[in-house]
């Protein structure tokens, strides 16, 4: 039997950082003062000044395109859900709900399904370029009809908070005789996401309208939602630490189209190491270090 099924979007949403992230190139970063074995004054130099060199990818223009995925209808883990990959899902055509009402009547106001991503993270959103899609409806049998208003919400996860990243209405009427409907869709970005790194995306899909058992949702590859995104990441940063591999309390480098540079109080006499990442994103290079002394 179809079901309607409501799912919490933001608990799904958190999980999706854990299910799987995309893979990016990892960037790197060098020391290069002070020198490893390099010998430093304390009364020649209070301030020790540190520089290096990092790389990150640069981002360019792609697109990330979801397949609505379910793993069954009306069993205890239906499993609603967005991946970059298609299949023959077990639940294809479950639908969020099913009644006959009259003209001017609508059906269950609450009745929606949240499919949040379970692959293919981060993203990071171009919001110059427009989110398309389709949402392929089915009817039952040949008694399908009436108007359906397909609401969609896409919703992210920026900084462990949930962000809006674009809505969208579209209306399909159904007749008797068809049981396909692709409903294609296509709306910008909130430019307050724009080039934003996003943990998780959940889509939330509400079908509703004075119609006759209609609105189930094909799944199998049918529908699906294409994101305009960046290749990497444009939160580029270094943190450089002293005697501390953790990262405990990170300074912060300055960049510039040589390198990076930070200065730290110079320590007391005796070995010392300095470390120093870089971050891109979600992505940590490997830690750098040069151990040094300081002298008198």
């Amino acid at each position: 039997m179809r079901k309607r099924v409501v799912c919490a979007p933001l608990a799904v949403l958190a999980m999706a950082l854990l299910a799987g992230m995309a893979v990016a190139s990892t960037p790197s970063v060098t020391i290069t003062s002070p020198k490893v074995g390099q010998s430093v004054s304390l009364r020649k130099t209070p301030v020790l000044g540190i520089a290096g060199t990092a790389a990150f990818a640069t981002p360019a223009a792609t697109n990330t395109k979801y397949y609505l995925r379910r793993d069954g209808c009306g069993t205890s883990n239906d499993n609603p859900h967005l991946s970059v990959t298609s299949g023959t899902d077990a639940g294809d055509g479950c639908g969020l709900t099913f009644a006959i009402v009259g003209v001017g009547s609508e059906v269950d106001h609450g009745a929606y399904v949240d499919y949040p991503a379970s692959d293919g993270l981060p993203l990071t959103i171009d919001s110059s370029r427009n989110i398309t899609g389709v949402i392929d409806l089915e009817g039952i049998q040949s008694a399908s009809a009436g108007l359906v208003t397909v609401d969609l919400t896409l919703e992210g996860l920026e900084n462990g908070s949930g962000v809006t990243v674009g809505t969208d209405s579209v209306q399909v009427l159904m007749v008797p005789g068809q049981t396909s409907y692709p409903v294609s869709f296509s709306f910008q970005p909130n430019g307050s996401v724009d080039k934003n790194d996003l943990a998780g995306i959940d889509l939330r899909i509400y079908i509703h309208g004075p119609y006759i058992n209609s609105g189930f949702i094909a799944n199998s590859g049918a529908s699906w939602i294409t994101l305009p995104t960046w290749s990497a990441s444009f939160a580029q940063s270094v943190q450089v630490s002293l005697d501390d591999p953790s990262f405990a309390n990170p300074i912060a480098a300055t960049l510039d189209p040589s390198g990076w540079t930070a200065a730290v109080r110079t320590p007391a006499i005796g070995t010392h190491t300095l470390y120093a990442r870089s971050i891109q994103g979600f992505d940590v290079s490997s830690v750098a270090s040069s151990t040094f002394k300081v002298t008198r």
